[in-house]
């Protein structure tokens, strides 16, 4: 009967067998991470918040023969909007030449390359984002000095003021929003002709019926196949068997083939031998009598045997075409399955098209509107749609936003242990020999009398 082992004790013995590498990879992991927190180049974040709010008439377009005014209520879309006028590049390059200006970014004059670099990096570097079930914007910009950051933010700040008093202005607006409607018209009709030329691709408009089709031809030729198969093995013992009889020095008479033909040769051998048996009854056997039965016996023999070798070559052609059948066969499978995979890929890019081309759909209604909205105030000298205010000033964080050295010294350090044990025990387990009495005993059925230490 096998012993139980002791987990506890084993576990303990691994732990101490192998703790050079678990010290090493904890050790590893563990440097790793505090150098990473403590070298790495700290990222500082500066933070604000704006509000629109709805405080000023607005014309219903669709209804604009009455003009009524009420306190317009700010939706999803309006938010968005302006998010995007935040994150707009026309922003971040006012944002580069105001800091430009004023010795912040550069110590010279930059080139246009520098200030296109510094243009996208003010880009990344402001994030937008919306604070939920409220009508507020937080902005954070992010920078390797926090009070860089703040003055960056501020000037983002200040430039977006200034940009969105210009595009909703009215003349402004409606030129602003018209070049934004053609820019989504533009996207709209890229998107759509790629969605066509990916069906024309695939040459079906719905790829996953013709996916669920496909896999349904797949599982009527898998079903072919097999029979297919049996056949071919079934002809190939059947010839084999024939060749093997047909060289065979037995007689025989080829009476399972089933051929007419044969049949009628091989009751014609078997007649004359029947006849000869009965003359060997009473005639010699080297009487002129029974030679002659030889001869014709030999000679029916011979032209059977020819009879039955073109058969065999026949079976051999069937044999051919069945094989080819089952090679046309698995490569029309193969053919489908690579089918199904681009229609598999064409789907999904159809549906990343479909999901781009309805977000581009309302888009392009928000501006429209928008746009109507600026031809009207255009024609009856409303103000803007709303307002935007600042909310809480730009404050630069004290304390890095990355990394966060207490977070990642606690993962190092929880990670280098964790690993370090887990690769103590990996090669543990890839050690074969054996360990304890009870290895001895459990894998060989012998009984542990006595070790010699080490």
């Amino acid at each position: 009967m096998k012993k139980t082992n002791d987990y506890l004790r084993n576990f303990v013995t691994i732990f101490f067998v192998q703790k050079t590498t678990i010290f090493a990879v904890a050790v590893t992991i563990i440097a790793g991470s505090f150098l990473f927190a403590l070298l790495y180049p700290p990222i500082y974040a500066a933070t604000c918040s704006v509000i629109l709010k709805g405080s000023i008439s607005l014309k219903n377009p669709e209804s604009i023969e009455e003009m009524p005014t009420d306190i317009s209520k700010m939706k999803e879309n309006d938010i968005y909007s302006e998010i995007e006028i935040i994150k707009a590049n026309v922003v971040a390059e006012n944002t580069v030449d105001d800091l430009v200006k004023r010795g912040e970014l550069f110590d010279g004059f930059p080139t246009e390359e520098d200030r296109r670099v510094a243009v996208g990096k003010v880009m990344e570097a402001v994030l937008p984002t919306i604070n939920p079930r409220t009508d507020t914007i937080n902005i954070q910009a992010t920078w390797n000095n926090p009070e860089k950051a703040k003055i960056l933010l501020e000037t983002v700040v200040e430039q977006y003021f200034n940009y969105r008093s210009e595009i909703f202005k009215p003349r402004e607006a409606e030129a602003f929003f018209a070049e934004q409607l053609k820019n989504f018209s533009n996207e709209l009709e890229e998107k759509e002709y790629e969605l066509m030329q990916l069906t024309k691709t695939s040459k079906t408009p719905d790829s996953l019926m013709k996916i669920r089709n496909n896999m349904t031809n797949v599982n009527d030729l898998e079903r072919q196949l097999l029979a297919l198969k049996q056949e071919y093995f079934d002809q190939k013992y059947r010839v084999a068997l024939m060749e093997k009889d047909l060289k065979s020095d037995e007689t025989t008479y080829f009476s399972y083939l089933g051929d007419p033909q044969i049949n009628d040769m091989s009751g014609m051998v078997m007649e004359i031998v029947r006849q000869r048996n009965i003359a060997a009854r009473t005639f010699h056997p080297k009487s002129k009598k029974i030679q002659n039965y030889n001869k014709q016996i030999a000679a029916a023999f011979s032209s059977f045997k020819d009879e039955v070798g073109k058969y065999i070559v026949s079976e051999k052609v069937k044999l051919d075409n069945i094989t080819k059948k089952i090679e046309f066969i698995e490569g029309k499978i193969n053919q489908i399955r690579t089918e199904n995979m681009d229609l598999y890929e064409s789907s999904t890019r159809g549906k990343m098209l479909a999901r781009q081309i309805s977000v581009l759909e309302d888009s392009y209604t928000t501006f429209t509107k928008r746009l109507e909205e600026a031809k009207i105030s255009n024609n009856y000298k409303t103000n803007n749609l709303f307002t935007v205010s600042l909310l809480t000033r730009p404050e630069a964080l004290r304390s890095p936003v990355f990394p966060n050295k207490k977070r990642v010294m606690l993962l190092g350090l929880l990670g280098g242990i964790l690993c370090g044990i887990a690769a103590g025990f990996t090669m543990e387990f890839f050690n074969h020999t054996f360990k304890t009495p009870e290895d001895v005993e459990n894998n060989t059925d012998m009984l542990y009398i006595f070790s010699i230490p080490e």
